[in-house]
């Protein structure tokens, strides 16, 4: 494995986790939502989950450090290969790279879901 194999392999499994760390916290978002949306639909009082929403809210903040701690380690990643001169990028020198500090634009379609 040459350099550019190695630092493709770490772009891949850093992209993985923090994937990872994306799907749980929006799992736990789902969650907290559909328990709360069908408590309302089903006129369940309250009081009935509360707890359980407690918990999962709860569960939300070390999820978010983790995905926050995981940014740092990718900024760190980033400067390390460009120091050693690793290509680090998934798919080699061409892969396109947003600006690390602007969103990235995706249509999901998900406004419209949650509109219509």
């Amino acid at each position: 494995m040459d350099r550019t194999e190695y630092g493709q392999g770490a772009a891949q499994r850093l992209y993985d986790a923090e994937q990872k760390l994306d799907l749980a916290l929006a799992a736990l978002n789902d969650l907290s939502s559909f328990l709360t949306t069908g408590r309302i639909d089903h006129q369940i009082t309250a009081v009935v989950g509360q707890e359980a929403l407690t918990a999962i809210t709860q569960a939300q903040g070390p999820v978010v450090k983790a995905r926050a701690r995981l940014l740092k380690a990718h900024h760190a990643m980033k400067a390390d290969a460009r120091r050693l001169r690793i290509e680090w990028r998934m798919s080699g020198p061409f892969e396109p790279k947003p600006d690390e500090d602007q969103p990235v634009p995706r249509p999901t379609g998900r406004f419209l879901e949650a509109v219509g």
